[in-house]
């Protein structure tokens, strides 16, 4: 019976680097109005804990589909359980220290993060994530082909374009650590068609400002001086003409990773997270099932000697890319880690009660853009038509769902 708790802000918290922390007003509406997600990683007999909803309905729908439960702070029997593994969203110094109130067997206690450890602050850092890219470029040359790929699995109609294979960027392309001001503005300088440059701790959009010119305003450098001096450094990245997003997931279980499967984001114009498909693969160009199996492969081995696999156990995920250079589709093979667990992750979850095309959002009540949608369909137990909530219907200011295409 293991204890699962959704923590959001697990990035910011990390950065705080404080046990005691109030989270900011977003991150802290989102834990709240979001808490019942976990409850599609859950298995029977585990439990969820839950912000107080009057929406008595939606938690037996899902308790009886998930076979969990739900159960809120104010439990006065949640301090006497014990459990078997506490499953926070993401770890940070916060969240563990929250799970001391709760009895959690001695394999928990003895895992890699039954308590906080300061080598874990650099599984969030953006820099960890730089590094690992590096190590796959430094053992396995990705500056030339994606794999010795075999035409057999890649015939041309399977291309976006027919005449090219897929290829990495090159290593001029790889991201880097600007520590100065000043390894900021060379880094800009240098690149005429534009920059992204990010926060070392954040994740989901949040501490991103991308660039389609070379231009140095003085709001982007106000931002960078205060990224710099509050964080340390900040990440530079070169500017690819994206196609599509997605996602490379792995468990990390006695310091081994194992690949869990694929799940396709979209994405704002500034970074933010939107939403996810529901199961389904084809609808990355140029991505498919063998280039999967052959991308996790590399990533298995790099992490397998990283401090993720020596300092961690859990789920994680690799944020990557599709995108057009020129005549040809290219992968990039790791934008940041994502060292908890994602809406990515979650969308492959929920696929196995989907039985049809399907997006996954998370949004704010007041955009309500599903109120006018057909109430949820099932067929044989699985959705096939129209929307399903996956938190109650008196959330403040967040709600999720699934919509049927």
């Amino acid at each position: 019976m293991d204890l699962f708790f959704f923590n959001p802000g697990c990035e910011i918290e990390v950065a705080a680097d404080k046990a005691v922390y109030s989270l900011p007003k977003y991150p802290a509406m989102l834990e709240r109005d979001l808490s019942v997600l976990p409850m599609c990683f859950a298995r029977k007999g585990d439990c969820v804990l839950i912000s107080k909803t009057k929406d008595v309905d939606f938690l037996s729908f899902w308790r009886e589909r998930f076979q969990c439960e739900f159960i809120g702070e104010e439990d006065r029997g949640l301090t006497a359980r014990e459990f078997d593994f506490f499953r926070p969203w993401g770890i940070s110094p916060r969240i563990l220290r929250v799970g001391e109130k709760y009895k959690f067997s001695s394999v928990y206690h003895n895992s890699p993060i039954g308590r906080w450890m300061s080598e874990h602050k650099l599984l969030f850092s953006r820099a960890t994530s730089v590094d690992f890219f590096e190590k796959l470029v430094q053992q396995y040359g990705y500056d030339s082909k994606l794999f010795p790929i075999n035409d057999d699995l890649f015939p041309p109609q399977k291309q976006l374009f027919p005449s090219q294979k897929q290829y990495f960027p090159s290593k001029s392309e790889l991201p880097c650590i600007a520590k100065t001001m000043d390894e900021a503005a060379v880094f800009l300088r240098a690149r005429s068609d534009g920059a992204v440059f990010k926060a070392i701790f954040g994740s989901s959009g949040r501490g991103v400002r991308i660039l389609k010119n070379s231009q140095m305003t003085p709001n982007l450098d106000n931002w960078l001086r205060s990224i710099i001096k509050t964080q340390g450094a900040v990440e530079c990245e070169h500017l690819f003409d994206k196609i599509a997003d997605f996602s490379m997931h792995y468990d990390i279980v006695d310091g081994m990773a194992k690949f869990v499967g694929v799940s396709t984001f979209a994405t704002s114009e500034t970074g933010a997270y939107i939403g996810s498909r529901v199961g389904r693969l084809d609808s990355v160009p140029g991505f498919d099932a063998e280039t999967a199996h052959r991308l996790s492969d590399l990533h298995v081995k790099v992490l397998n000697d990283s401090i993720y696999a020596k300092k961690y156990c859990g789920p994680l995920g690799i944020d990557c890319m599709v995108y057009r250079q020129g005549d040809q589709t290219k992968i990039n093979p790791c934008i940041e880690i994502n060292c908890r667990y994602s809406m990515g992750r979650l969308s492959m979850q929920i696929a196995e009660l989907v039985d049809a095309e399907a997006d996954f959002y998370v949004f704010p009540k007041n955009a309500a853009p599903f109120k006018g949608c057909r109430k949820p369909e099932f067929s044989n137990g699985k959705l096939v038509g129209g929307f399903l909530p996956l938190t109650p219907s008196d959330t403040e200011m967040f709600s999720a769902g699934v919509l049927v295409i």
